[in-house]
């Protein structure tokens, strides 16, 4: 663990060299919280119940994994052709209203050619299709994009662009490595929940906070309050009470902290103040920039960044001169400053309240969330769900496959150069080389940082309210499902259908996209057997199980043969 410690807190001369500033303006002091470690887990709690409501389920996951599926479908005969899933639903941090990302890989030149053949495919298939495909749309922009509704889900499909895959196995990463049960994807859930049916601020493309920001935003709450978060409440009030008092007009805000605006175009963040250590460290984040860079010998640019900005400048941990709140316009940035503010305000009010009042108060809080998404429907899925209020809520699975996400990141950005050879020869030749040692130290840390010592303020105790107080550390939420759910027979019944498909030696196996193929069957035990309907190639698998073992570390490599593709 002090090898882990050393290696992800800032380290002293690191900080005197390029953080030498003390900036009590930038940094809010976001320290206390507005109420005592009891009534506060009796907060978390309450939170735990409402997320369960709006978190990804196996059920949505399986919904939105036939939808990939049928894309798949529409393209699997173009030679040369490849789609990827990318953004919050493989991380699975998606709402029930939230969309999918697809993106295409193509041969060289042959980008315009295909996309008016997937356009003219998906127009056909309006009104046809039992997945009822509704208004297809071109959009003529800088990445051209088409866009559809797939069984009421809006789905984008881009082209060629690798950005968001390198984005998202950033971000898989960092969750492996703070732990504690999906801290950071659940934190990242609750917010975006917040934003987008409280506040009406989340969404790019009508000039507000994009989903990536938005994650880069916890990211950094996280990485410098990470020794007082109970859990994704904490985050979110410390996310409110902190960027709505950050001094926006002078300072861009990265993972690495505030940068004055007068030190571009290069990054200079300030020292974290009051005592507080970051829990990833400039090497850490240095390294995850050259790991997913563009080509495996790129370096790591530190000067002449061309950053833009504008009215809310984030820094886009992986490269550099990306503002990731270029889209915000100036009106929308008072509409969020105003949101921020009155937000933080409401919650510390909630959280100051008695036990009981402050449980339906909190309810209030996310009033929208529940009213959407509480009464036992579900956007993304046509059955009905567990409603709020009942005590028993869905089977739910965040955990993302890495493996599959890193597979088709560097399968997309070397698939041009290396267009004349063979496909899954050139993935597994990168990934042994690209799979370093920073890699796999980083990965095989991951359960020692889930006991760094961040607060834990109970250990499943009742206290003096008669609330239950669980255990905020390390069951997932799927066993605390099973160990609260009686009675609950969808949940059961998910549980007992999964099980006969072990028994009867059967399962789904998933592609290199990580995403779960309904076509592709296998026996327990045993790798997928149907290559032509599943892309994920076994000598894939094998390289990263050798991998291991040659770093001294052998482990029992977990399954991709499960129920979320996860």
């Amino acid at each position: 663990m002090g090898d882990i410690q050393e290696r992800l807190s800032v380290s002293s001369s690191s900080s005197s060299s390029t953080c030498s500033l003390s900036l009590t303006t930038a940094q809010p002091k976001a320290d206390s919280l507005p109420t005592d470690g009891e009534f506060w887990m009796i907060a978390e709690e309450r939170a735990h119940e409402i997320l369960n409501t709006i978190q990804p389920a196996i059920i949505s996951d399986r919904s939105r994994n036939e939808i990939i599926d049928y894309v798949h479908t529409l393209i699997k005969s173009h030679d040369g052709i490849e789609v990827f899933s990318f953004g919050s639903v493989p991380l699975k941090t998606y709402l029930p209203d939230g969309d999918i990302d697809l993106t295409v890989l193509t041969k060289r030149n042959m980008e315009d050619e295909f996309f008016e053949k997937l356009y003219d495919t998906l127009k056909s298939e309006e009104g046809k299709s039992e997945f009822h495909v509704t208004d297809v749309q071109f959009i003529p922009a800088q990445v051209k994009v088409i866009k559809c509704n797939i069984r009421s889900i809006a789905v984008d499909i881009s082209f060629n662009q690798t950005a968001g895959l390198r984005a998202l196995c950033f971000l898989e990463q960092v969750d492996q490595l703070f732990g504690r049960d999906h801290l950071f994807k659940r934190s990242i859930i609750l917010t975006k929940a917040w934003c987008y049916y409280e506040s009406r601020i989340l969404g790019a493309n009508t000039g507000l906070i994009s989903t990536y920001a938005l994650a880069v935003l916890v990211l950094y709450i996280i990485n410098l309050f990470h020794s007082s978060l109970s859990g994704p409440l904490a985050v979110l009030y410390k996310f409110l009470d902190y960027y709505s008092s950050f001094d926006w007009s002078n300072y861009c805000i990265s993972v690495g902290g505030p940068v004055p605006i007068s030190s571009l175009p290069e990054l200079v963040a300030a020292s974290p103040e009051n005592g507080h250590k970051l829990l990833l460290d400039e090497k850490f984040l240095r390294d995850c920039v050259e790991l997913y860079s563009t080509t495996p010998t790129k370096t790591v640019e530190t000067k002449g960044l061309q950053f833009p900005i504008r009215h809310l400048n984030i820094v886009d941990p992986l490269k550099h001169s990306n503002n990731l709140g270029k889209s915000v316009t100036k009106g929308n940035f008072k509409r969020i400053m105003h949101a921020f503010t009155l937000g933080a305000k409401k919650l510390r009010d909630v959280l100051s309240l008695p036990g009981e009042t402050m449980g339906w108060r909190l309810e209030k809080f996310f009033g929208n969330s529940l009213e959407r998404n509480g009464k036992g429907q579900r956007q993304d899925v046509n059955d009905p769900v567990t409603a709020f209020g009942t005590g028993r809520s869905e089977l739910s699975e965040l955990s993302g496959d890495f493996e599959g996400y890193f597979g088709r990141l560097v399968y997309g950005q070397m698939y041009h150069s290396h267009r004349d050879a063979s496909s899954w020869d050139v993935v597994r030749h990168l990934v042994s080389y690209r799979k370093n040692e920073f890699y796999l130290r980083s990965l095989s840390g991951s359960a020692s940082m889930q006991s760094l010592p961040l607060q834990s303020l109970t250990n499943g105790k009742r206290r003096g309210t008669g609330t239950y107080i669980p255990d905020m550390s390390q069951q997932k939420y799927s066993d605390k499902s099973r160990d609260s759910g009686n009675g609950n027979s969808r949940t059961h019944h998910l549980e007992s259908s999964a099980e006969a498909r072990e028994d009867n030696g059967a399962s789904s196996c998933s592609d290199l996209s990580g995403q779960v193929s309904t076509s592709c069957t296998s026996f327990k035990g045993e790798e997928c057997v149907k290559p032509e309907t599943c892309s994920n190639p076994k000598n894939l698998v094998d390289t990263s199980s050798t991998l291991k073992k040659e770093n001294g570390k052998e482990e029992e490599s977990k399954s991709s043969q499960t129920l979320n593709g996860s």
